[in-house]
């Protein structure tokens, strides 16, 4: 697949209910005040509730491209109910705030904020020897305190640089230069995993993406293809693949700020199966982000019960975007791979053989995707 195919198929691709109760004693007056403390400690949380999940922003959400890539890889019609609407956009930092940790967090919601100083030498990053060298240590301290659980495999991959001002990169040495894009402003998500056919296909991307440090410590002999992939397919072993998304510019994020759809679903199921519960899922963004944080987010998970492949772009604030003393947006992100050493169980295991499969091969699939960017970068220009 080309890399204009693999550039454009990223671009296509809680609702907490409480219920209190307590026994009303008569003519106790000790028991009465115990009644009304917790009535009012009730009340309390009902409200911290209302606020975590109360409305921050409204923006358009732009699903059509998401509609068209599922359409045509799964014959499913809209799979989200409209091909662009005004969505409520919830604040992450808010919700963040009921947690005790990042870490819980970020496993009921498939999205977190972590605190992540910036290292004291400078990263330059538009050179991926500078990513190498100053940024993977930060990101595997990061993951080591998301997961404590036992890590087989790491490999970070495909980094990329984003602002309202960048295009797609030409560099003829990847190895070299940090790919460039512009912000993404249509709903996708960056990897359909489970539409392809093994594992070994996965990890072929992967590794020709790969961006990899010589001394990682998480990274050890498994990180040899067949080792990984035998521990996936024989082992059972769960896999997930993350995004960290981090701004670089010197000011927090104010305009075209990601923002990340939180999808719950309806019983035993997750995409492409079905689509998320609107009433259930929301939209999240964490405000002004800054240089010294990192928002980290789900794009596959194996295991089913964990929420993944969450739906994100970046998004217009109307109070912002035409205001031109508003610095312009400049963010990296980069994908990393991870393999637990943890067995997923048959009945939750969404890399299953039996798994639903597009109807469209992979050279199909990287046409159809060539073609539905082509389209829209012609109608831009129009």
């Amino acid at each position: 697949m080309s890399l204009a195919a693999l550039l454009s198929t990223a671009l296509i691709l809680l609702d907490i209910n409480q219920s209190y109760s307590f026994t009303c004693v008569r003519n106790a007056p000790s028991q009465m005040m115990q009644r009304h403390a917790i009535i009012d400690m009730q009340a309390a949380q009902c409200s911290s509730a209302n606020n975590r999940d109360a409305m921050y922003t409204q923006a358009k959400i732009d699903y059509s491209a998401a509609n068209e890539y599922i359409h045509a890889h799964y014959s499913i019609s809209q799979y989200f109910p409209h091909n662009d609407c005004i969505e409520a956009i919830h604040d992450g930092r808010r919700l963040q705030e009921s947690y005790h940790n990042e870490r819980e967090m970020l496993k009921d919601n498939g999205l977190a904020i972590v605190a992540s100083p910036m290292p004291t030498t400078p990263i330059n990053w538009s050179e991926r020897d500078s990513i190498q060298q100053y940024y993977l240590p930060e990101l595997e301290k990061i993951i080591n305190r998301l997961f404590p659980e036992k890590i087989i495999h790491l490999s970070f991959w495909n980094p990329m640089m984003r602002g309202e001002s960048l295009e797609i990169s030409r560099h003829q040495d990847q190895l070299l230069h940090t790919p460039t894009a512009n912000i993404a402003s249509l709903v996708h998500i960056d990897t359909d995993v489970g539409a392809y056919e093994k594992i070994q296909d996965v990890l072929a991307i992967i590794d020709n993406n790969r961006i990899q440090r010589n001394d990682s410590s998480v990274s050890s002999s498994s990180s040899a293809c067949d080792d990984v992939a035998n521990a996936i397919v024989s082992e059972k072993k769960r896999f997930a693949i993350l995004n960290f998304w981090r701004n670089i510019g010197e000011t927090p994020v104010s305009r075209a700020p990601l923002s990340i759809y939180s999808t719950r679903y309806d019983g035993d199921v997750a995409f492409p199966d079905a689509a998320p519960i609107a009433e259930d899922s929301k939209w999240y963004m964490f405000p002004d982000a800054t240089k010294d944080e990192v928002i980290v987010f789900y794009q596959y998970d194996r295991e089913r019960n964990q929420a993944s492949d969450l739906w994100h772009c970046a998004i217009e604030l109307e109070e912002n975007e035409s205001d031109d003393c508003v610095h312009r947006r400049e963010s990296l992100d980069i994908r990393a791979f991870i393999v637990f050493d943890e067995e997923v169980s048959s009945h939750t295991d969404r890399f299953s053989s039996d798994r639903s499969r597009p109807i469209l091969s992979l050279e199909e699939s990287g046409c159809f995707c060539d073609e539905q960017a082509a389209k829209r970068t012609q109608g831009e220009g129009e």
